[in-house]
């Protein structure tokens, strides 16, 4: 890919219409979208890449609470500082201060965590900022178009291409924001930089703070199912497992942390492994066996 592609949607004096958005696939559809429209040449998005619903969100907007996030990422779910480095979203504040006076901002959003804290964060990014913001809720928008009232759990990486096109062009920028709101907003993202957990979930339309292990249970549930299909308890590929997991969530918190939490109950000696704990699909998990009962006391031997 040519470098003029690569930054052709980044803000500039130009761009009188700015899209933030969260998550890469959501970004790659919006520019089809507006490519579909021909209206690349003066729209702009800002994508983050970060997945919000895990990891310490405390201080995350100064430089110990980035430490602070990269270093729980680095022990809990990626081998290597740098992998997780370059998902860094606060390397885009120069992007941000890019974005021109008089263009209109819109933030899209979701019915889930993710999109929801990167919504809070964006607001508090563009907090001194005098443009006019509007909020768009992808889902909300997608069941009008489509007719579809459960859209729960959807995130807004799921909606195509197309189907996005008719939702830029038809349903408007999105509802604007009043100063009250907006500072509500940034507020609220102050009170989630101060909690220590590192698991957030979209409940009743607002973002819960939950225990790391609120899914260990429902993780061991899934685990004894599959073993039930089993001619007896044997070792499955932890892919499996975590396939099972999330598919029946109607939350985004993402393989990458169910993952952490297998090999946790692993360590933990709920679990047995086979094969060496690391990218999901090259070790095996199950449930651990209670000891066989002694059949020769001390006293036999």
């Amino acid at each position: 890919m040519k470098l003029l592609e690569m930054t052709c949607w980044e803000p500039d004096s130009k761009g009188t219409q700015v899209h933030i958005v969260v998550g890469d696939s959501f970004a790659g559809s919006m520019k089809i979208a507006l490519k579909q429209l021909g209206w690349e040449d003066t729209h702009r998005i800002i994508s983050f890449r970060d997945n919000y619903a895990i990891g310490p969100l405390w201080k995350l907007q100064e430089e110990i609470g980035r430490s602070h996030r990269r270093e729980w990422f680095r022990d809990h779910i990626y081998d290597e500082y740098g992998e997780y480095a370059e998902l860094d979203d606060f390397l885009l504040m120069e992007q941000f201060a890019a974005i021109s006076a008089q263009a209109d901002i819109t933030i899209w959003t979701g019915n889930n965590a993710p999109e929801q804290v990167g919504l809070r964060l964006a607001m508090y990014l563009l907090r001194n900022m005098p443009n006019p913001i509007r909020i768009k809720n992808a889902a909300d928008a997608y069941s009008h178009e489509v007719r579809r009232r459960d859209t729960t759990g959807l995130r807004s990486a799921e909606i195509s291409a197309d189907q996005l096109k008719s939702i830029v062009n038809k349903s408007g920028k999105g509802i604007p924001l009043t100063k009250e709101e907006r500072g509500r907003l940034v507020e609220e993202w102050y009170e989630l930089s101060l909690q220590p957990e590192v698991l957030r979930i979209w409940k009743d339309r607002e973002i819960v703070n939950v225990a790391e292990d609120y899914y260990d249970v429902y993780i061991l549930k899934k685990v004894n199912k599959l073993h039930q299909q089993q001619p007896q308890p044997d070792f499955m590929k932890s892919a499996r497992v975590i396939g099972e997991v999330i598919g029946y969530l109607d939350q985004q918190i993402g393989d990458e942390f169910f993952e952490y939490r297998l090999r946790y109950l692993a360590y933990n000696g709920q679990l047995e492994t086979k094969g060496i704990p690391g990218a999901m699909r090259r070790y095996s998990i199950r449930k651990k066996a209670s000891p066989s009962p002694m059949k020769n006391g001390p006293e036999n031997a």
